[in-house]
């Protein structure tokens, strides 16, 4: 197999995973990494064995994105520090990092994903890959309740954007658009209004409404994230309904993606729901969280 027919391979499963999630095609991205380790291990050539080191980090660094998706964390470090191993770019170890920071932002280690992000921003060599980590920095304190260097890193991230290249991006990077950046600068505002004043809902669900009509169908994943965290501003703005309304598109929207994320997105809603006694909204969330997770 020559190494672009590898890497067209790569980026099909890739947009699976955006479109379908990381539980529908972890079989396939591991059952390639068989076959690369085989031919690695067979290429005599010098300039050939660097080309595969390169297109093995990038697979690894993918294996472990959809191991992560599918709440394997375990399979997920594996697959990432194997892909630092092979690794050769430096904007690639920057995202194989964030990757890992991402892993303990979601598993609650926000400060853990801080150190990490910080530590991947020492290699990151473009604006975009310091767009992507410095929007994940402002996440982290808004997490952390952290006010100004939330809104200070946000800010930064929006200046790298600017002057980033997107349409240069390189694949394993190139989600990162327009409508991405809106996104996370929805969830941004989101844990702000969550851990410092509900009044960031307001601007949450302005970046929100604009990632959720920008993320096109092969984004769908990310289109169900952005509508999770829009219910859960209107339910913090006092609209039970709105809330209600939004998370059932969510809901019907996700029904094909296989990931454990979208799962665990669910879960500050379901209890803001409880706290604020959304009968509707919680019903509707509660059989999803109760239902075995079923990933390939």
């Amino acid at each position: 197999m020559h190494i672009g027919h590898l890497r067209a391979m790569a980026a099909a499963l890739r947009a699976v995973d955006y479109r379908y999630g990381g539980g529908s095609c972890r079989t396939q991205v591991q059952a390639l990494l068989s076959w690369c380790d085989k031919a690695f291990a067979h290429s005599a050539n010098a300039a050939i064995r660097r080309e595969f080191r390169c297109a093995i980090a990038e697979l690894h660094a993918l294996a472990g994105w959809t191991a992560f998706d599918a709440g394997l964390g375990g399979s997920a470090h594996r697959h990432f520090l194997l892909a630092l191993d092979f690794a050769q770019d430096e904007d690639l170890v920057a995202n194989i990092r964030y990757r890992m920071g991402r892993v303990h932002l979601h598993h609650g280690g926000p400060a853990e994903a801080l150190g990490m992000f910080r530590f991947a921003g020492l290699v990151a060599n473009t604006h975009h890959t310091n767009a992507i980590l410095a929007a994940n920095r402002a996440w982290c304190h808004a997490e952390m309740g952290q006010r100004v260097p939330a809104l200070a890193m946000l800010g930064r991230a929006h200046d790298e954007f600017a002057r980033s290249d997107v349409d240069a991006a390189a694949p394993w990077a190139a989600f990162f658009d327009v409508h991405d950046l809106a996104g996370i600068t929805g969830a941004v505002y989101t844990s702000l209004a969550r851990t410092v004043d509900a009044s960031f809902a307001r601007p949450a669900i302005t970046s929100l409404l604009q990632a959720v009509t920008g993320y096109r169908d092969d984004m769908a994943r990310s289109r169900s994230f952005a509508l999770i965290g829009l219910s859960l501003n209107h339910l913090m703005e006092g609209d039970a309904d709105e809330a209600a309304a939004v998370a059932a598109l969510a809901v019907t929207q996700s029904g094909d993606i296989v990931s454990a994320r979208t799962r665990k997105k669910l879960e500050p809603l379901h209890a803001e729901a409880g706290r604020r006694s959304a009968t509707q909204l919680r019903e509707l969330i509660t059989p999803l969280l109760a239902a075995p997770f079923l990933a390939a």
